[in-house]
């Protein structure tokens, strides 16, 4: 069976506007903003096949939450191709996101104080799945 998810060269750059110094730094800015290029994702290539598990690790800034941003449609890769379940996240967004879901771990969307087996049934409940289709997790 194919991959069913595929980075191929995916790279993201942005461009930031550089912050200028000294005591009428804000005016230049207003004036004659200087931009530079950042580079968030960099040459980043993978298979995953059904019944993998993956971890994607990294430093703060390694590009980790921008990568899983361009497979979920959030973000549209500067270059590289991208196949989830056999689509581009970001153009066939909306039949892509019925079927995904992604949480990012800010303190104020994680129970802290929740057994995980809770935390499961609280977001079935949230998007009304049946109890039998959770039994197996």
């Amino acid at each position: 069976m194919g991959a069913i998810i595929s980075l191929e060269h995916l790279r993201k750059t942005f461009r930031v506007a550089d912050r200028p110094s000294g005591r009428l730094a804000g005016l230049r800015g207003l004036v004659a903003r200087e931009m530079r290029t950042v580079t968030a994702v960099d040459d980043v290539s993978v298979d995953i096949h059904p019944g993998e598990i993956v971890g994607y690790l990294g430093p703060n800034g390694a590009g980790k939450s921008t990568t899983i941003k361009i497979m979920t449609g959030i973000l549209v890769p500067t270059s590289g191709g991208v196949r989830v379940n056999g689509r581009v996240p970001w153009r066939e967004r909306r039949a892509h996101v019925a079927g995904i879901g992604a949480v990012f771990g800010q303190r104020n969307t994680l129970w802290w104080d929740l057994p995980v087996q809770d935390s499961f049934d609280l977001l079935r409940h949230i998007y009304a799945i049946p109890a039998a289709a959770t039994r197996r997790i």
